[in-house]
């Protein structure tokens, strides 16, 4: 089976460097000298800082609601717009992610965040934009503007009725976890979300995720939630020769939640996942899987500061495709559920999560059968200094059609330590360690370990409230 050589990509695009590098900071700081300028236009008023919210209820399974990780008391600005932007050094021991081609090397890195946050009485906008570039010393392949992105959009039509409209993507050039590393979240995951842990051999992936949600409330004890999704990830250019699979699919659901007491939440999701599978051979060039899925789930808040969530149910789940001379594979019944808790006192806030089900395979396989578990944690510590820990497990499993023996199994563990330096500019440093390993006949080179040190300064170049 032949492979990619990555070392005669290196020498092929060392002569380009200068011209591409030109290029791509000429393209990337044009966006952010743009708003920079165009800021300072006047806004509506000077908005006073939230006060702290506290959920009276811990949330049901199904919305994919997260929310950032905060200490008690810590309050996140709205009514805000900002830019900030940053610069990092890295040393990555495993660019590839590949060892049976090990390569280390240094990296420099050019990153920035624009946020808008806007909340009114029926009104509701959250943007998170984060573009950033690497330069790398060898693995100039990896010298691309990489780009990630959240919107999420609500709006109340009437008293009981609200519509909400969500999305988040990027493109990304490589695996970077210290230098776009996202806040820690806490609540139970999105039913219809995209594998974060097990890692792929390419050098480029586009993904997105977007969604529009219709909630009906009758009273204050009982909502109806209609929803629909629509998700995809696409592999580019790899560095060994087995394709990926490249997925895209269609989801709709209804949760239904009613109010047991001022602290707990009972909650039905009936869901229907649609998903299509191109690109490797293995289980044939082109694969559907469709997965209809019941859950039930308990939400309660036990204390101010302590919230707990469960849930469990049954996934149907059928295949067409080539892997029979006929229609496909039989259907397969599967029993999933999890549970999440988190705990957000003055100086320490932790989350942990668990959950088991049938989802997308990481562009490794089709779907499958994922366990997975993440831990997050923020510490205050001395003075000024905070760190956070954040590590997750996950098993991918491809024996859901009893086609293949082969699983994948994953731990990833990240340290970050930071302290601001004035009042808009903070110091970080960071450690990420990724670990994988494979199991049976498939797939080809899914096996390393890696490990990456970063150290930057972040500095946050205009801030204005906007309106009341």
């Amino acid at each position: 089976m032949s492979k990619k050589n990555p070392d005669s990509k290196l020498r092929y695009e060392a002569g380009k460097r200068p011209v591409q590098l030109r290029k791509a900071l000429r393209g990337f700081f044009f966006s952010t000298l743009a708003f920079v300028v165009a800021l300072p236009v006047p806004v509506l008023a000077q908005a006073p800082a939230a006060a702290p919210q506290v959920n009276a209820q811990a949330p049901v399974y199904g919305g994919g609601i997260q929310t950032p990780l905060l200490f008690e008391g810590e309050v996140v600005p709205t009514n805000e717009v900002s830019l900030s932007a940053g610069v990092t050094s890295l040393f990555d021991d495993n660019v590839f992610a590949r060892n049976d081609f090990r390569v280390s090397d240094e990296a420099a890195a050019f990153d920035s965040e624009l946020l808008f946050r806007r909340q009114t009485d029926r009104f509701m906008a959250d943007l998170d934009y984060r573009p950033f570039y690497v330069l790398y010393r060898k693995a100039t392949q990896y010298d691309h503007t990489n780009q990630a992105a959240t919107l999420n959009l609500g709006y109340r039509l009437a008293r009981n009725v609200t519509i909400a409209m969500y999305g988040n993507g990027g493109y990304q050039n490589g695996d970077y976890p210290t230098i776009n590393e996202q806040p820690i979240m806490s609540g139970p995951p999105s039913p219809t979300d995209i594998n974060h842990i097990v890692g792929t051999y390419t050098t480029r992936v586009l993904s997105g995720n977007s969604g529009l949600d219709l909630t009906i409330s009758k009273g204050r004890r009982i909502s109806l939630t209609f929803t629909g999704n629509y998700n995809e990830t696409k592999f580019g250019q790899q560095l060994v020769s087995e394709p990926l699979y490249n997925s895209d699919g269609l989801s709709g659901g209804m949760t239904f939640e009613y109010r047991l007491t001022a602290h707990t939440n009972f909650g039905i999701l009936l869901l229907h996942q649609d998903s299509t599978y191109s690109g490797n051979g293995v289980f044939g060039t082109r694969l559907r899987s469709q997965v209809e899925s019941s859950f039930l789930s308990l939400g309660s808040r036990l204390s101010p500061s302590l919230g707990v969530t469960v849930f469990a149910g049954l996934q149907y789940v059928r295949a067409r495709g080539q892997f029979t001379e006929t229609t496909g594979a039989p259907g397969n019944l599967q029993v999933s559920g999890g549970g999440s808790i988190t705990r957000q006192v003055r100086n320490t806030a932790i989350d942990a999560t668990f959950q088991r089900s049938v989802s997308d395979g990481a562009g490794l396989y089709t779907a499958a059968i994922n366990t997975t578990v993440t831990v997050g944690l923020r510490r205050r510590l001395v003075g000024l200094w905070e760190g956070s820990l954040s590590g997750g497990l996950q098993r991918v499993d491809a024996s859901l059609f009893k086609l293949a023996n082969a699983r994948t199994e994953a731990a990833t563990a990240g340290v970050n330590i930071s302290r601001p330096l004035s009042r808009r500019a903070y110091f970080h440093i960071s450690y990420n360690s990724a670990h994988q390993l494979s199991h049976g006949t498939l797939p080809v080179f899914v096996n390393f370990d890696r490990n990456q040190v970063s150290a930057g300064i972040d500095y946050q170049i205009k801030a204005r409230s906007i309106g009341r």
